[in-house]
């Protein structure tokens, strides 16, 4: 609407007179420097009058002795070249010397320098140095001393804006006329911004820009609002503003590019064209993605080629999660591929990669879209119950990678990522199998593990690095095979997998031979070999167990690989080496990506029952394993250690589990009460780990500690804040107002996470103490929010309509919290409470903008906009007076 149209230009007027009165001052410095030399000049020419006023003296002195000169009982030296010359007066040649004496100014003017070191004649030297540079605002001081003014100027614009809209709601003139005279706007101001283009860049930009937001504004309007066209005009309207905004960006800037990718993704959004046809729209996001791709590798815009992807990908996640339908999967599919190729081709085509500028913008360009398309290709077989055509998709996707990670060593990470990805639908297409579809998953779980081992096995030849591409091969064939063993094992009665697990042994055997002859040949030779050689064991070592009991089996073989980690010290037997890695392997993968465990007998005692067992001793075993081979096997050692933590992550959190179900594992869902104890114990765990590091400085317990922690921190974030907020997930959380189980849940978890952030900083790990300041900041304000409503709601927060004063309640108490983060900030000289005090400054504000705007009628909206404007000017005030004396607004 011209309303939208007309805050844009504002800004940008703001923006212009900002950069005018830079302008200006700048100007004002040069001219006191063009005053500072004048008078610098004008001193040195009185000066020079004055030198030539003596030497004129000087060389009169000479002709007034003349009539003494008949008094010879005076010669001193400095008066007889006159005395020499007083008998021939007539003769007018020593008249020439005091012509010639005047030379003597040199002499003259050599002496002026100690004058000048005394500074008793000669001013300053006529090049003074040039005043130091201003230096250049950061975003802290940027926002808090020039932001919050910025944002109250356009707040008193809106204010005015407002009062005009007030006399068009009062019926002044029609829709057709406000769209008319809306649309004439703004191709006024794209005029008038191309007009400017050469002279004024910036101003130029900026009124594109807001001619750009005007017709968006306007064709949704027309559409939606008063429905003077029909919805595909509208498209068809909006499609070419966009157009018409890419075109401009490569004349004017980013800018206008930005609006353009801004209403490009949202036009289909704000558009809607009868039912939801994924070709068409597809169709449409494809060549959308295409323009601003060739855009941002003309003018080296990669942040607009990030965000283009990022539309993308929001596009098919919405509508995965929206409207999908089976016979939706070919188009998503065929989409997500091309725009893989899309992203590529920008990257690789006719020499982008130099076009670019650095090589490391099409390189991420390439794994943000080639990793984004296997997420979201993952995520179509699973909206797609696992159909065929899903996973054809994500098996021709990973098929690409393999190729891609083959063809430039640059891009090895997404072959390990597209073999791990199907891995993981896998193990959850298995936890919810049903018997109709085992032959569907085992068939499809093989097809996948061949495709990544013989396609990784074929790579290694020739290879940068065919070390890992074996590795690659190895570890596919081996966690596919778990997969398939798992997944089916207990649906399919009487199998014997032990004896498709020596076949694929065998198998290995065979790929080895070549990799045995050629190793010396190949890069990597000798690991390539010993990975190998992990398989063979491995699969020989999986087919017997597979036909006994699983309940134990897994804690019998964690006691097989301390003993196989004590007897190859002994022996000095590399072989028991690779053995102890291949069931140390097993036992990992039994008892950590086994959906299995959570159907055994566990019991209904908590803590003591057989997760202590199942998973203690395994614990133990490997910490004991770890220490037998410290000396001859470090990087197994290394890998026993990371096993025995991960072995107590698991025990800790499937105990909590346990508590809160223990009819089983598997039934229920996840209580906000059991979200916070997850929370609190991760942080815990992590915690210990941090603090055991300072006795034992081993890097697997730092490591541990550090990921756990930030685990803890990532859970409390999308756990209780996101996933079970109680205020849209049906959690009682009490009828006690403050003591309640939000106390728990949040306050605790904060608590923890401070205390992290204190140990992190003692030990240097500013990036760790940083972000868990951060999250125990955010945790505080979510706790603050839901006592709030749970001192109006009670138990049930999700219950109720929002009354005035509780609405009024949130402002006000998020206003003290950032306060009272700012003192803390300025008086501990925390810059992260100063930086989150805005944040929830800005968030106040944000609320009153977006959502008691449209709360407040007439006058009333009109009058908070006055308040709010005069309120943020006022905190800009302070902010400079205590944060950065002296910076001006």
């Amino acid at each position: 609407m011209p309303v939208v149209a007309l805050a844009v230009a504002i800004f940008a007027a703001v923006r212009a007179s900002r950069l005018e009165k830079s302008s200006l001052e700048k100007s004002e410095e040069i001219q006191r420097e063009v005053n500072f030399l004048r008078d610098l000049v004008r001193k040195r020419d009185k000066r020079l009058a004055e030198i030539e006023s003596l030497i004129a003296g000087a060389a009169a002195v000479p002709a007034a002795p003349a009539a003494p000169a008949a008094t010879e009982p005076q010669p001193p030296a400095t008066v007889s070249p006159p005395a020499a010359t007083a008998p021939s007066a007539p003769i007018k040649t020593p008249e020439p010397p005091p012509p010639a004496r005047p030379q003597a100014p040199p002499a003259v003017q050599a002496t002026p320098p100690p004058r000048i070191a005394s500074g008793a004649v000669l001013p300053p030297p006529p090049h003074p140095p040039s005043p130091p540079a201003k230096p250049s605002l950061g975003f802290e001081e940027l926002l808090g001393t020039k932001g919050l003014v910025w944002v109250g100027a356009v707040a008193l614009a809106l204010a005015g804006v407002f009062l005009v809209k007030l006399s068009i709601d009062m019926g002044l003139l029609s829709p057709a006329v406000r769209i008319i005279l809306g649309v004439l706007f703004g191709i006024g101001l794209l005029g008038l911004g191309e007009a400017l283009r050469k002279r004024y860049s910036l101003i130029s930009q900026g009124c594109s820009a807001a001619g750009i937001a005007d017709l968006f504004a306007c064709f949704l309007a027309a559409v939606n609002l008063y429905k003077l066209i029909g919805p595909l005009a509208g498209f068809g309207l909006m499609a070419l503003t966009t157009a018409v905004a890419v075109a401009l960006s490569l004349r004017q800037g980013p800018l206008v590019a930005v609006l353009g990718l801004i209403g490009g993704f949202f036009t289909p959004y704000w558009i809607h064209i009868g039912e939801p046809r994924p070709a068409p729209l597809f169709g449409y996001l494809f060549m959308l993605e295409a323009g601003l791709l060739l855009v941002t590798r003309k003018r080296r815009w990669w942040p607009l080629a990030a965000l283009t992807l990022l539309g993308s990908v929001l596009w098919v996640a919405a509508w995965l999660a929206v409207v999908f339908k089976p016979e939706h999967a070919v188009w998503l599919g065929f989409f997500l591929l091309a725009s893989v190729a899309a992203f590529l081709g920008s990257g690789f085509a006719g020499g982008a990669a130099r076009a670019w500028g650095d090589v490391k913008i099409p390189l991420g360009l390439g794994y943000g879209a080639a990793g984004s398309a296997l997420v979201l290709l993952a995520a179509l077989a699973g909206a797609g119950h696992y159909g065929t055509t899903e996973w054809a998709f994500l098996g021709m996707m990973g098929a690409a990678c393999l190729v891609l990670g083959r063809s430039d060593s640059s891009f090895e990470g997404l072959a390990w990522m597209a073999a791990a990805i199907p891995a993981l639908m896998l193990i959850s297409w298995s936890a919810a199998i049903e018997p109709a579809q085992t032959s569907r998953f085992v068939m499809t779980s093989l097809l996948m593990g061949l495709l990544f081992s013989a396609g990784a096995y074929a790579a290694l030849w020739r290879a940068v690095h065919s070390g890992r591409w074996a590795s690659l091969s190895a570890a596919s064939a081996i966690i596919y095979f778990l997969v398939t063993y798992q997944g089916s094992s207990r649906l399919v009665e009487g199998f014997h997998w032990g004896l498709p697990s020596l076949f694929i042994g065998a198998a290995y055997l065979v790929a080895a031979l070549p990799v045995a002859r050629q190793r010396g040949a190949l890069k990597g030779g000798e690991e390539a070999l010993a990975a190998m050689a992990v398989s063979i064991t491995a699969f020989v070592s999986l087919a017997v167990p597979m036909e006994l009991e699983r309940q134990w089996l897994s804690v019998a073989w964690a006691i097989e690989v301390a003993a196989l980690c004590w007897l190859g010290g002994k022996l000095k037997v590399a072989a028991l080496g690779h053995l102890a890695w291949a069931m140390a392997a097993l036992v990992a993968a039994r008892l950590l990506m086994n959906p299995a465990v959570l159907a055994y007998p566990i019991g209904t005692t908590p803590v003591f029952n057989w997760l202590l067992y199942g998973y203690g001793i395994p614990l133990l075993a490997f910490a004991a394993g770890a220490c037998l081979c410290a000396k001859e096997s470090p990087k197994l050692s290394q890998a026993l250690q990371w096993g025995s933590i991960a072995f107590g992550f698991a025990l800790a959190s499937l105990e909590i589990r346990h508590y809160f179900h223990p009819s089983g594992l598997a039934s229920g869902s996840l209580y906000l009460a059991e979200w916070g104890s997850y929370v609190s114990a991760w942080l815990a765990l992590g915690l210990g780990l941090t603090a055991a590091f300072k006795r034992w400085p081993i890097t697997s317990i730092e490591l541990s500690g550090r990921i756990l922690a930030a685990l803890g921190i990532f859970a409390a974030l999308f756990g209780p804040c996101l996933i079970a907020n109680p205020l849209w997930e049906h959690h009682s959380v009490g009828a006690t107002p403050i003591f309640n189980s939000l106390l728990f849940v949040y306050g605790l978890p904060a608590i923890l996470v401070f205390a992290i952030a204190a140990s992190s900083l003692s030990s240097g790990n500013s990036l760790l103490s940083k972000a868990a300041g951060v999250s125990g900041l955010i945790l505080l304000f979510v706790l603050l929010t839901l006592e709030i409503r749970q001192a109006y709601h009670g138990a049930e927060l999700w219950n109720g309509a929002t009354p005035s004063s509780e609405n009024y309640a949130y402002s006000a108490a998020w206003v003290l919290f950032g306060t009272a983060l700012l003192i803390v900030g300025i008086f501990k000289s925390y810059p992260v409470f100063r930086y989150a005090s805005l944040s929830v400054m800005l968030l106040a504000v944000a609320k009153v903008f977006l959502y008691d705007m449209g709360n407040l009628p007439g006058i009333y909206r009109v009058l908070s906009f006055l308040v709010v404007g005069a309120f943020l000017i006022f905190l800009a005030f302070l902010y400079q007076k205590f944060v950065y004396k002296g910076s001006a607004a």
